[in-house]
């Protein structure tokens, strides 16, 4: 069987999500670190943009098909619930952070994203609906969980722990539950971590 790779910069929200996912499944996988805007971004995705997959001839890009691919492909406990409404709430989440969220989760806009009126909203919003449940969707960890580690990781970069433990307390208890957890802890230190 052909070595799973996940390709891009090793800081990237999108590239942590990517290996979080093959770290929570126990995929063995090779990391390969490029830079954005390099000749070989462009040789792995037509758009230039990272992280990219290669699996023997499977070639991916964009997160959530690589995550999908992931999940789908390789046994191990599932990323996804299979009830077809937590996984549709998945989806819902994966979209709100996308879409709400892009800028707090990428390292070069988050320092102006955290002071964006839209960016507190959706903050205050899901501090709600996090309310005193541990996971973002169900009863376990999901991908909505592992969208939503990078954005609060850099929210609280700028604004400090005990600001968002003030602020968004919800979110901050949910927060200090999973900062803990082995794939997400190896990759804030950027190392290539064997899996769990």
């Amino acid at each position: 069987m052909a070595e799973l790779e996940i390709i891009g910069p090793a800081g990237d929200a999108g590239v942590r999500i990517c290996r979080m996912a093959c770290m929570e499944k126990g995929i063995l996988y090779r990391f390969r670190a490029i830079e954005y805007d390099s000749r070989q971004a462009q040789k792995e995705n037509y758009f230039g943009s990272l992280p990219a997959l290669r699996h023997g001839k499977v070639r991916l890009f964009e997160i959530r098909s690589i995550t999908h691919y992931i999940d789908h492909r390789f046994a191990g406990r599932s990323l996804v619930p299979a009830n077809p409404i937590r996984s549709a709430e998945v989806e819902q989440w994966i979209s709100v952070i996308q879409t709400r969220l892009g800028r707090l989760m990428n390292v070069r806009t988050s320092a102006a994203a955290v002071q964006c009126n839209d960016t507190q909203s959706c903050l205050g919003i899901l501090n709600e609906c996090i309310g005193s449940r541990n996971w973002l969707v169900g009863r376990g960890f999901t991908l909505a969980d592992m969208w939503l580690l990078p954005a609060v990781h850099n929210f609280c970069s700028h604004t400090g722990h005990t600001h968002l433990l003030h602020t968004l307390p919800a979110i901050g208890i949910w927060y200090d539950k999973h900062k803990s957890r082995k794939s997400w802890n190896s990759l804030c230190g950027n190392e290539s971590p064997a899996p769990q």
